[in-house]
């Protein structure tokens, strides 16, 4: 597949933020026994699906359960974390936290951003807003919206846990699909395939629960299937370019007036 190109045009100081590819790992699914997670393939698969923001400091994030931006305070865990605490703010008020970010993306003609909390990573008492940007022509950048979801329970954020994972995204991918709902039978290999593997998959659990084993079926893994069908484009993780400097250090411009200003277009459009 022809390279394109992702832009992360730096428009302001960098206090912290970090930004790579997503690791297919996840903290929690490393706890279980035997790394069970894992052999869920569609699970890791999601984990990498794009680059991953982290944050640039250490705070504590308390709601008092009010509307007012005053309402939410967040704290950094000490003078060294005060710069990086400046790019979260309270925007919108009613327990909103809004990362600013130092950068503006650009991405191909026709090709947006979707903008979402890291897949499968959870931050307790928050939950992520997501967006789909057009960031091909759009000149503004975007910033990345958590909610609190309980009232003086506080929240803990650390330095460089991901907060943000934007995945390119064509634009005109969901209208160019005509959906339907079929009877499987008109495709009947396909659905010897279905049955076959629904046998297989309940014969393997009935297998282990009896045996007290800890084994698994590979066959979606591996790209096949139980009566021999492999898939030409399997995919087990996708081999994500990391960014580039590409700015010799000269530092970023000034930002204009307005660009992290808690201005009113903030405000009002939490992906503005």
């Amino acid at each position: 597949m022809e390279k394109q190109k992702l832009i992360a045009y730096e428009v302001g100081l960098n206090p912290g933020f970090e930004i790579h590819p997503a690791s297919p790992r996840r903290d929690w699914m490393d706890q279980f026994p035997n790394r069970q997670p894992y052999r869920c393939l569609p699970l890791a698969m999601a984990n990498q699906a794009g680059w991953m923001i982290t944050s640039p400091a250490t705070v504590q994030i308390v709601w008092n359960g009010g509307v007012e931006r005053d309402d939410t305070k967040i704290t950094p865990a000490g003078p060294e974390h005060a710069a990086g605490a400046a790019m979260l703010q309270s925007h919108f008020g009613k327990g909103i936290v809004t990362f600013l970010f130092p950068w503006l993306f650009k991405t191909p003609a026709g090709i947006g951003m979707w903008v979402n909390g890291p897949s499968n990573f959870v931050i307790p008492n928050l939950y992520p807003y997501q967006g789909i940007v057009e960031t091909d022509w759009n000149s503004a950048s975007f910033t990345m919206n958590w909610q609190v979801v309980k009232r003086n329970v506080p929240v803990f954020i650390k330095k460089g846990d991901p907060i943000c994972m934007i995945t390119p995204y064509p634009m005109g991918l969901l209208e160019s699909f005509e959906p339907c709902i079929e009877d499987i039978r008109k495709e009947p290999e396909f659905f010897e395939r279905m049955q076959a593997t629904a046998k297989s998959r309940h014969d393997a659990i009935k297998q282990n629960v009896e045996a007290g084993a800890n084994d698994w079926e590979r066959h979606y893994m591996q790209g096949r299937d139980t009566l021999g069908f492999v898939a030409e484009d399997h995919r087990t993780n996708f081999k994500i370019m990391p960014f580039v400097d590409n700015t010799d250090g000269a530092g970023p411009p000034p930002p204009p007036p307005g660009f992290f200003d808690d201005d009113e277009q903030a405000r009002t459009n939490p992906h503005a």
